[in-house]
């Protein structure tokens, strides 16, 4: 953790004596890769994020002839085979993204996420009888602000690494006019379970998913 807030303290100072790297939009002014292996993104916002995606082409191929099995590799090869026997295998490319090893061994770490002071962490998964996964979240805030609503991406992954959907949720959400419902420093709550539907229990064995932070209103 020490060595964590150096890395930021340093970012900090960097933004501020390089004026052109404030601008407006939050962009990415540079990326870097930490002493344990994991790859970091650093914003000009202050923020900073891991990078835990690589794209990954997926070929998809429709089979006429068994032929020029090599199409799929895309060596230049395969391409004269292509040129000359058009009734081989029709191939299309896509993209795919997958978590990277390194993400992969250290999914620990993408389990928790904080911004503004409020640290909100992954507790548990269940599953109920239609087969719908429940996950609950634990949340802590150092924050003088006074939280009535939080709202976080949620990303899961399957057991390959590959993501399987993106659930936006109102992670924290206080009763209207009623404080004491509220999330202040000091505090530490947990959220109600959320209902995920489409997720296959035998591909989620290993629990991944990572989470990002996005609104968050407070009152005073």
């Amino acid at each position: 953790m020490h060595k964590r807030l150096k890395f930021l303290s340093a970012f900090a100072l960097l933004v501020i004596a390089v004026p052109s790297l404030a601008i407006a939009a939050t962009e990415t002014v540079a990326s870097l890769t930490l002493e344990n292996g994991a790859k970091v993104r650093l914003n000009d916002d202050f923020t900073w994020e891991y990078v835990i995606l690589e794209t990954v082409p997926v070929v998809n191929s429709e089979t006429k002839s068994q032929t020029p099995l090599a199409i799929a590799a895309g060596t230049s090869a395969s391409i004269e085979i292509a040129k000359a026997a058009p009734q081989a295998t029709q191939a299309t490319q896509a993209i795919s993204q997958t978590m990277t090893a390194t993400a992969m061994s250290q999914a620990e770490l993408l389990k928790s996420t904080a911004k503004a002071g409020v640290k909100v962490s992954f507790a548990k998964a269940e599953w109920d009888d239609d087969g719908r996964l429940g996950l609950t979240f634990d949340l802590a805030s150092t924050s003088s602000e006074h939280y009535v609503m939080i709202e976080m991406d949620v990303t899961l992954y399957d057991d390959t690494g590959k993501t399987l959907k993106t659930e936006t949720l109102k992670v924290w959400k206080a009763i209207f006019r009623s404080a004491d419902t509220y999330l202040r420093k000091g505090e530490q709550r947990q959220s109600r379970t959320f209902w995920i539907e489409g997720i296959d229990a035998s591909q989620w064995s290993k629990q991944l998913l990572s989470l990002k932070i996005g609104e968050m209103n407070s009152r005073m």
